[in-house]
This record gives C-alpha cells, sequence and structure tokens, in this order.
C-alpha cells in the first residue's frame, strides 16, 4: 500500500523546522559568563529578523525554549504573527531524556502554561539533546500536545496517540556548519565545515531520499548557525534557508507542512502510520555529548 501525505495525495511530507534560541542553551551548559547580561543575543537581535524576512510568504516551525518568553517576547510575537508555528524545545535546553516522569510532567506543563500566556498554543515537542524520555508517549498527550520530534525514531503514531516526526541529523545545518556535528553528515562525508551551497544540495540529497521512499523527513536548522561568528550574520547562509524551502514548496511530489499538521494528518489516518515500538535513541546518538561539552566549558571557564 501506497501512504499518501496530506489533503492533496503527496508523494511524501517534509517540515523545516528550527531549534534553539538565545542564550538559553548556552545558560543551560554553563557556557554564559554569570556576570555578562541577557538579553542581546545575536541569534534573536540579528539572526532571527533576516530569517524571518527571508522567510516572508512562507511558514515554517520554530521550536523554542520557554525561557526566552521572558527575555524576548518581541521575538515570539514576531515569529507567532509572521504564521509560523512554535513548538516546545523545553524550559532552558534541559537535556530531555535525563527527566524523570514527574520532572518531564512538571517541565512540559510549565511550557504549555508559558506559551499559553502569551497567545502560543504549544502542540509538539523537539526534545532537547534530540532524545526524548521514558515517559514522553505518555506525558505528552496528557498535557494536550499531538507530537513528538526526537532524532533517529521512524515516524509514526504510537499507541498513546501521539505522532512521531522523525527529526534527521544529516537535514541539520549542524551537519555542515558545526564542527561537532558533520560525522552525521551524508553529502560529501569529510571533518570540513561546508558552504551554504553546500548546505542547499546536501539537504535536498536528503530530502530527496524520503521522497523516493514516500515518508516524511523533519530538518532543523538554528539561528545562531546563521552566524559563522557572534558579530557576524552570513547573509548567504540566510539565503540558503530560504532557498531550501522554496525547493521544497515547490516540488509537485512534496506536502510542505508544518509539524502540527503533520501530526495531525497521521493522528487522523493512524492505520496508514504504524508508531515505532519505542522512542529509544539510535545508537548513533549519544546524549552525554551535551554534558560533555559542559563539562569541557567550565573546566575552560
Amino acid at each position: 500500500m501506497t501512504t499518501l501525505w496530506g489533503p492533496d495525495g503527496k508523494k511524501a511530507a517534509v517540515t523545516f523546522a528550527f531549534d534553539n534560541l538565545g542564550e538559553a542553551s548556552d545558560i543551560e551548559f554553563g557556557r554564559w559568563p554569570t556576570d555578562r547580561p541577557v538579553g542581546s543575543h545575536h541569534s534573536v537581535m540579528r539572526d532571527l529578523p533576516l530569517i524571518l524576512e527571508a522567510l516572508s510568504g512562507h511558514v515554517v516551525a520554530f521550536f523554542v525554549e520557554s525561557w526566552n518568553l521572558h527575555v524576548y517576547p518581541d521575538a515570539i510575537r514576531a515569529i507567532s504573527e509572521a504564521g509560523h508555528e512554535i513548538g516546545s524545545h523545553g524550559l532552558r535546553h534541559e537535556i530531555w531524556c535525563t527527566l524523570s516522569p514527574d520532572q518531564e510532567r512538571d517541565h512540559m506543563k510549565r511550557c504549555v502554561d508559558d506559551f499559553a500566556r502569551y497567545g502560543v498554543e504549544i502542540k509538539g515537542l523537539r526534545p532537547p539533546g534530540a532524545i526524548a524520555a521514558s515517559s514522553t508517549a505518555h506525558v505528552l498527550p496528557e498535557l494536550g500536545l499531538t507530537y513528538v520530534s526526537p532524532v533517529g525514531v521512524s515516524t509514526g503514531v504510537l499507541d498513546s496517540g501521539l505522532a512521531v516526526l522523525e527529526s534527521v541529523v544529516a537535514a541539520s545545518d549542524v551537519a555542515f556548519y558545526g564542527e561537532p556535528f558533520v560525522k552525521y553528515r551524508n553529502y560529501k562525508p569529510n571533518n570540513e565545515i561546508l558552504s551554504p551551497e553546500d548546505f542547499v544540495e546536501g539537504m535536498m540529497f536528503e530530502i530527496e531520499k524520503a521522497v523516493e521512499v514516500g515518508g516524511h523527513i523533519s530538518t532543523t536548522c538554528h539561528p545562531f548557525y546563521q552566524s559563522p561568528s557572534p558579530d557576524r550574520t552570513d547573509p548567504e547562509r540566510i539565503e540558503a534557508l530560504a532557498e531550501v524551502v522554496r525547493r521544497i514548496e515547490a516540488d509537485d511530489r512534496i506536502w510542505a507542512a508544518t509539524p502540527r499538521e503533520v501530526a495531525d494528518w497521521m493522528i487522523e489516518h493512524k492505520s496508514d502510520f504504524p508508531g515505532p515500538a519505542t522512542l529509544d535513541p539510535p545508537s548513533y546518538w549519544n546524549p552525554a555529548f551535551y554534558q560533555d561539552i559542559k563539562r569541557d566549558t567550565q573546566s575552560a571557564m
């Protein structure tokens, strides 16, 4: 049986999404100097406005830590007013898979409530650290969420009714611009940082694989990776983001949709999208990587 995606019966579904904003992860991992004020991070003040401008007329998703609501409310409002979906990326980019069931329930409820006070309904989670917690399959539906988007877990609908939208590391800007992550890249495999042109071709390389099998792929980009250095946003990287989105939307085989739209479609047609047996991460993905970053940074401070 061939699975069709979306109301127009497309061959595949692609969601284009961003993770992480502001100083949240830097503070969580101990990288932010304790005597340095917050509220002027380049990913919010410089990168995000350029991204929103470049994507004007298109709709994507932003997974944001709720910490940003209290520091950058205008930025969250700008994302929402531009028509983009907003999902949760935790409270302050805590490593989600380390949370106990009670902690996950508390963290997620606080995220949902925080965003609701700003008029934003949260329906999905991209877990910080890319891995779901042991209780995610049941905690998220209890709180009214419809999907989770972890790394390396196949797309489908769980018995609990939660949709799983696989996030692919090789279809992420970190695989092209982030030295610790280039090893996960399939396109031009090497240990080098690649160009924005390669980013476009590499992202489409991964998307084409999803189209060939009639599946779904969720991309992951980051506002701060559009700045090769803290003092400069690369306009070519910004344009590369827009080019990927344009190519996705121009492909008649692809349903270009938000994660929420894809999740709703899958849940409505649950029998066509059998869920994965587990939310356990793939063997290649080690969440201790983030704790190693934290330790390395603290030892250097």
